[in-house]
């Protein structure tokens, strides 16, 4: 199977307009589920690149301690 030819950018979203124009709402809703999990795996991955560049600067070594002295200091009724 041959590869299809890539879209310049700037020509690709008239043509990503016109075939969401043309979809159902079926097809819509699948289209609308597939770019939230594609959101979903971008916010993942810069969450796990600050996550390491915050341990490997030493700022998660002390989260368990400021937890219990947080919720020692803010006793809930």
């Amino acid at each position: 199977m041959s590869q299809p030819m890539p879209i310049e950018p700037e020509k690709l979203k008239p043509v990503l307009h016109e075939k969401i124009e043309r979809m159902n709402g079926e097809q819509l809703s699948l289209l609308n589920r597939v770019l939230m999990q594609v959101e979903a795996e971008e916010l993942a991955d810069r969450l796990n690149e600050t996550f390491d560049k915050d341990r490997e600067q030493g700022k998660l070594r002390r989260i368990s301690e400021l937890v219990q002295q947080f919720r020692a200091e803010h006793r809930y009724a």
